[in-house]
Formats: C-alpha cells, structure tokens, sequence
C-alpha cells in the first residue's frame, strides 16, 4: 500500500501541493477562529456577513477536495486499468511466449525427426552405394578377366597369323628360288645353244676359209695381215714399263670398208696398260688397209700383235 501511495506521489505531484497547501490554508482558518473567541462582539450585520463568507470558502474548499479526491480516484482507476491492460498484454505476451515456446518446440521436433530420416536415408544411401560399389568392382574384376583372355586370345590370333605369313613368306621366297633357278636353266640353256649356234657358224666360217684358201690367198693374206699390224704398229704408243716378249691376240670386226667396229684382246700377257695401248691403237688405225680381193676380205680379222720393242 506504501508502495502504491509513493507511486502516485510520484505521478502526480501538483496534486500533492495543492493538497497541502489546502490544508495548510484551513488549519490557518482555524486558528484564526480560535484567536477571536473572546473579542468584541461585531454589528450582528457584519457578523453574520463574515460567518457566511467562511462557509462559503469552505465548501469552495469541499468542492475542491472532492475534485481532488475524484482526480485522485480517476487517477487510481486510471493507473488500475493500465496495470490490468499490462497485466492483460503481459498475459497474452506470456500466452504467445508459450505458443511460441510450443510452436519452435514443435519446429525443433520435426527438425530431429527430418535429420533422424535423413540420416536414415543417407545411411540407406551409403550402403546403397557400398553395394553398387562392390557390384563394380565385381563386374570390373570380370570385364579385367574377360579382357585377358581376350588378349591371350589375340595374342595366339597374332602368333598364328605371323606364322601362316612366315610360312607363306617361306614359300613364296622358295617359289621365287625356284623361279629363279628355272630362269637362270633356261638362260644357261639359251646361252648353250646360242654357244653351240656360234660353233657351228665357226666351224662353217672355217670351213669356208679353208675352202677359199690356196697358194697365193694364203700369200696374200699373210701380206694382207701384216700390213694391218703395220698400221697397228705405226698408231702404238709404248706404256710405261713395258717388257720385251709381250702380246695379244687381236680380233677386229670391220666393216666393207675397213671401218672398225669392235675390237676384242684374247690371250694377252702384258699388263693392263699395254692392252690399253693394243686396243687404243688399232682403233686409230681405222680405216684398215683394203683388202687384196674379196676372197681375202673377211669382216673378222685375227691376227697377233707382238710390236717391235
């Protein structure tokens, strides 16, 4: 009760003073009543008059502390219905804390109840996840066994086509051996008879020479021979280091008129220069001395060249 008194004290304090200076105002009306008792007695006119302005001040008075009194008892109700209205927000502030309280309680449940089922799920998850796992590595393991035996497969594949192409390399290389050998039969064969064609038009060469040949076709050839040796001779350059006794026997092809054509060096015992020096000096000697008469002539002349040193 102090309490509350203090604290309208406290909110209304124009109240207060004008209160006690109420008080103070009709305590000194009393005293003042109580000083004059005894003092000579007014014009009843006057007396009354004074009398009557002093009740008229005091229920000026009474007036006054009733509309303190009101003001007061207003301002009580006013402050009771503001504590009741705070009470009434404190009520429903306590009330909406609760549900509040309930509702983030609730929140927080369902919150445990989500990372509970999530958690089983991840879980489902994982394991999930560990059992693909393992069903790759299987498949991986096979697929790896499956791939070697592939490659041993086309390993031996490889292995047997590098053997089928040796041994067809081998038979081919045979086949062209046998190719070649036959070629070269065949060529032997041909030059056999190309030999055995050139005896034969020799043997008749000779034959007809021998036939051609009498007393004076041999004087003449043998003049005719010599004259070419001559010429020979005459176009022959020495080499250097050359040896007494050295020879070749020449065979010259020409033509109706003594050109040249080919010279062949057979049976030479003299170095490599000197047969140089042979065959470079009857080509110089081109065109040979003519012939004596055509039973002389033949296109090819043998004869030995053994120079005068």
């Amino acid at each position: 009760m102090h309490t509350s008194l203090f604290s309208q004290i406290k909110q209304f304090p124009r109240l207060l003073l004008f209160s006690i200076l109420l008080h103070l105002f009709l305590l000194a009306i009393l005293m003042f009543s109580l000083q004059h008792t005894s003092a000579p007695k007014m014009p009843a006119e006057k007396k009354v008059d004074t009398v009557k302005a002093v009740i008229i001040d005091a229920s000026v008075v009474e007036q006054e502390v009733q509309k303190l009194k009101q003001a007061e008892d207003s301002a009580r109700q006013k402050k009771l219905d503001e504590q009741k209205k705070l009470q009434q927000q404190a009520d429903a502030a306590r009330q909406k804390r609760l549900q509040e309280e309930k509702r983030l309680a609730e929140v927080k449940r369902k919150e445990q109840q989500r990372k509970q089922e999530q958690a089983k799920k991840e879980k489902a998850e994982q394991l999930r996840k560990q059992q693909e796992l393992a069903k790759l590595e299987k498949q991986k393991a096979e697929l790896e066994k499956k791939k070697q035996a592939e490659q041993q497969r086309l390993a031996e594949l490889e292995k047997k086509r590098k053997a089928e192409e040796a041994a067809a390399e081998q038979k081919r290389r045979e086949q062209a051996e046998a190719a070649r050998q036959k070629k070269l039969a065949e060529e032997a064969e041909a030059r056999r008879k190309e030999q055995e064609a050139e005896m034969r038009r020799q043997m008749l060469a000779e034959e007809a020479r021998m036939a051609k040949q009498s007393a004076e076709n041999q004087r003449l050839l043998a003049q005719y021979e010599y004259s070419i040796k001559r010429k020979v001779q005459d176009n022959w350059q020495q080499p250097v280091n050359m040896t007494a006794g050295w020879s070749c026997v020449v065979l010259v092809e020409q033509d109706r008129f003594g050109e040249v054509l080919n010279v062949q060096l057979k049976q030479c015992n003299g170095s490599e220069a000197f047969k140089s020096t042979v065959e470079r000096a009857v080509r110089k000697a081109s065109p040979l001395p003519e012939a004596p008469n055509n039973d002389v002539f033949d296109r090819k002349i043998e004869f030995i060249f053994r120079p005068d040193v």
